[in-house]
């Protein structure tokens, strides 16, 4: 019995034979033409031979950035960061102590040595336990306000996971990365999926977390308060049952890309066959409804249509919901959603009880329909949503200004910011141009602006690699070198262009303009233009047209739009007499 006593004493005194070599916190540092960026990169294990992990560089106060994937082999470690595109490939060395190798990011390597740090101490178990529960309050970001909810759930006693949603930008719950303990009653609340994190304090009371919420380096000041559910806003139009259509879930292929499509394909009662349409997002990753600020606009186009005897397929955007998001995340273009549209097309034609299928698209959605038409002449007809008719650098151009006067910035204000997004541009659309001359030239742009220079260093640091990133990503390549005039004088199909008059996002004249003259020049047979008064991007009535109105308007869509719209297919595809004419430009 002594001996045993012994062999277990000895075994416990040893630890574990085979502890997990890279599991823990390593710390180094990256040397760039900016200067030294602190890297902290965070592995636990997940099973035998599995992590996961995170990265934080605190100098840009981001923390928490999810690693995609971790593999480690005979000494080898592989480190992979969506988020960043980044690559890190080291070998472990000096006993387990250090980790040596390059780190690879658009397409320049740079060395990157890390030395294994103590493991940070957990979360109180009893703060731990406080902190469950769901968190919703508003962060005022200026230009709007925008609310937020955190849900909080045990992990393990002294770890808490959870999400994080922004009702007003989207539903989709965004993972909680690492909840960190910083002191006392505050912790450190990581999203760094979208670069977010909250250093929070719980009140004594337990009932309100208070702190600081920073994304991209821009801190804001924000309060959150425990409630039983997330409040939801009055949205009158959203779609309730039972409904006199069906309703059917589908899945679909696009071969081509490697994605998987998720949607919502809603037919009217009978046999058909029916004409159909497929609903395509603006920019940006968004749900099948498109849903902004609690409003889900293509639920209501699919209700209001298919109850007029029209199909609707709405589906979410590849990264989104039920969809896959491809075997590159982050680097799809308007022409490869366009390869998502014709997949959707694809499907539909398979099926008996659906006829004539046709595009309708909102914001970059009206550049993707186009695209779409023109290379497929079975298209039946296309409907532009606050679509564009200039090129990409033009349009963003001119929504911003319009949006700074808006906004009351003077007009000083407005030339400057002019003149640096010009600059800006004319290197982007420069082809001639290889990435690393492309990024010299855009950071001494950068830094000549007048406002980059009132920003302090760490502001400079984080603003100049978000900048960077956002303007070299292939999305944004491609959509300011983008016209869609030529493509439009070569679509054949009947064409419905339509936007708001308080659009300031896609201005209205300027785009509506150009599309008609691209179709009128390509000669094509059925089209119209239409601008309403009063209406802003969303198709809403509006006062001033500014995004901070959109969630406090009720109205998810004008009546009179849906109708339009309703009408103008009806009278092509479903034999329906001409409805009384409203003011507009035709061909």
């Amino acid at each position: 019995m002594t001996h045993l006593i012994a062999t277990l004493l000895s075994m416990l005194l040893a630890g574990p034979t085979n502890p997990d070599p890279i599991a823990g916190v390593w710390k180094g540092s990256i040397t760039t033409p900016g200067g030294g960026i602190e890297v902290l990169v965070h592995i636990t294990p997940t099973g035998p031979n599995t992590w996961t992990g995170s990265i934080d560089t605190p100098s840009q106060h981001s923390f928490g950035i999810p690693l995609s994937s971790v593999q480690f082999d005979e000494g080898e470690l592989i480190v992979e960061c969506d988020v960043t595109k980044g690559t890190w490939t080291a070998r472990l060395e000096d006993g387990n102590q250090e980790l040596r190798g390059t780190w690879t990011q658009r397409g320049g390597s740079l060395p990157l040595n890390c030395s294994r740090m103590p493991t940070p101490p957990p979360i109180p178990s009893t703060l731990a336990r406080e902190l469950i529960g769901i968190w919703e309050g508003t962060l005022d970001v200026g230009a709007v306000q925008l609310r937020l909810v955190i849900g909080v759930q045990r992990n393990s006693p002294t770890t808490v996971a959870g999400y994080m949603v922004s009702p007003d930008q989207s539903p989709e719950q965004i993972p909680i990365g690492r909840v960190d303990w910083v002191s006392d009653r505050t912790v450190r609340i990581l999203i760094g999926s979208i670069a977010a994190s909250f250093d929070a304090a719980l009140s004594p009371s337990n009932d309100t977390l208070t702190g600081t919420f920073t994304q991209g380096g821009a801190p804001f000041e924000l309060s959150l308060s425990r409630v039983e559910k997330p409040t939801t806003a009055h949205r009158p139009q959203e779609p309730t049952p039972p409904f006199p259509y069906q309703v059917e879930e589908v899945t679909y292929r696009n071969e081509p890309g490697d994605v998987t499509l998720a949607g919502t394909l809603t037919t009217p009662e009978g046999a058909g066959p029916f004409p159909a349409a497929i609903l395509i997002t603006g920019s940006g990753g968004q749900d099948r409804n498109e849903e902004i600020f609690q409003h889900k606009p293509f639920w209501v186009i699919a209700d209001h249509l298919t109850r007029r005897g029209i199909a609707v397929l709405r589906v979410d955007d590849r990264g989104i919901g039920g969809s896959s998001a491809g075997p590159a995340p982050g680097t799809a273009t308007s022409f490869d959603f366009a390869g998502d549209v014709e997949a959707g097309i694809a499907f539909l034609a398979k099926r008996p009880d659906i006829g004539p299928v046709g595009l309708i698209g909102h914001s970059e959605g009206g550049i993707i329909a186009p695209i779409v038409a023109e290379r497929d002449a079975n298209v039946a007809f296309i409907v532009l949503m606050a679509g564009t008719g200039v090129r990409g650098d033009v349009l963003l151009t001119s929504q911003s200004e319009l949006l700074m006067r808006a906004m009351g910035s003077d007009e000083e204000e407005i030339a400057a910011s002019r003149r640096t997004q010009r600059a800006l541009f004319d290197v982007v659309l420069n082809e001639s141009l290889s990435s690393d001359e492309a990024e010299i030239q855009l950071r001494a742009i950068i830094k000549a602006d007048p406002e980059f220079a009132k920003a302090s260093e760490e502001e400079q640091r984080t603003g100049m690699e978000q900048a960077l990133a956002q303007l070299t990503s292939p999305w944004m390549r491609t959509f300011v070198r983008h016209d869609p005039s030529p493509i439009l004088a070569k679509v054949t199909c009947p064409v419905l262009a339509i936007n708001g008059e308080l659009d300031l996002q896609v201005p209205v004249k300027q785009n509506l303009d150009a599309i008609a003259a691209a179709l009128k020049k390509g000669g094509n047979p059925d089209w119209t233009v239409r601008a309403f008064p009063g209406l802003n991007h969303l198709f809403q009535h509006s006062e001033t047209g500014l995004v901070s109105e959109y969630g406090q308007i009720e109205e998810t869509i004008s009546e009179e739009v849906l109708d339009f719209i309703a009408d103008w297919i009806a009278v092509r595809f479903l034999g329906e007499a001409r409805p009384v004419t409203r003011p507009l430009k035709a061909g």
